[in-house]
C-alpha cells in the first residue's frame, strides 16, 4: 500500500524529472523555468559522483554549550534516488526560494572557505545550496558555474487537501528517506 507523501512525490524521484539547473535558469540573471506556487523540492548532484565523493565531506558545526560536533558525510543515499540527493525543502514559492538558493547576482564565491572545516557563517538563512556547495568544494573559484554543469532540481507542486500539513510532512519524510547532506544542522 502506498502512502500519501509517496504518490505525491514519486515523480520528484524519477531521473525523467530531475532537471540540470542550467536547463531552469541559465546563468546570473535571465528567467527562471519553474512556477511561483508552493512545493516540495530537492536539489541533487547530477555531476561525476566521484567528484563529489572526493570533495571536503566533513563539516564542524556547534553544538549544546557551543561544543564542536563534527559530522562526516557518506554515500547514504537510498537505492531509488535517481541521484545523490543534496538538499530537499518546501516552500510557497517554489521559484524564488530556487533563485535564493543560487544566490544568483552573486559571482564567484559567496562564503569564505573554512581551512579546518568548521561551518562558516551564511550570508543568510536562504542558501543551503550554494553554501553546501561552496563547503564541500572549499578550492572551486566558481561556484555557480559548477551548480550550472553539476546540480539539478526536481519538485512536487500537487498538494490539494491541506496543503500546508502535506507539504511539512512530505519534505521530513523526503529527508529522512533521501539523507541529503545540506539538511545536516546541528541539534540545539
Amino acid at each position: 500500500m502506498q502512502i500519501a507523501w509517496e504518490s505525491l512525490t514519486a515523480g520528484m524521484l524519477m531521473v525523467g524529472s530531475v532537471r540540470a539547473v542550467k536547463e531552469i535558469a541559465d546563468g546570473d540573471r535571465g528567467p527562471i523555468d519553474l512556477p511561483s506556487r508552493p512545493g516540495v523540492y530537492a536539489f541533487w548532484w547530477m555531476g561525476v559522483c566521484e567528484q563529489l565523493m572526493g570533495a571536503n565531506r566533513r563539516i564542524t558545526l556547534k553544538g549544546p554549550r557551543g561544543d564542536d560536533v563534527v559530522v562526516h558525510y557518506h554515500d547514504w543515499w537510498p537505492s531509488d534516488a535517481p541521484y545523490p540527493c543534496l538538499y530537499v525543502g518546501k516552500t510557497t514559492d517554489l521559484k524564488a526560494r530556487f533563485s535564493q538558493h543560487l544566490m544568483r547576482g552573486i559571482a564567484g564565491r559567496a562564503h569564505p572557505a573554512s581551512p579546518d572545516s568548521a561551518k562558516v557563517k551564511a550570508r543568510n538563512t536562504s542558501c543551503q545550496l550554494r553554501f553546501g556547495i561552496e563547503h564541500v568544494f572549499p578550492a572551486e573559484p566558481n561556484p555557480p558555474a559548477l551548480i550550472q554543469e553539476s546540480v539539478g532540481f526536481s519538485y512536487c507542486a500537487e498538494f490539494s487537501d491541506n496543503a500546508v500539513a502535506e507539504r511539512f510532512f512530505a519534505e521530513d519524510r523526503l529527508v529522512g528517506h533521501l539523507r541529503p547532506w545540506f539538511n545536516i544542522d546541528s541539534e540545539r
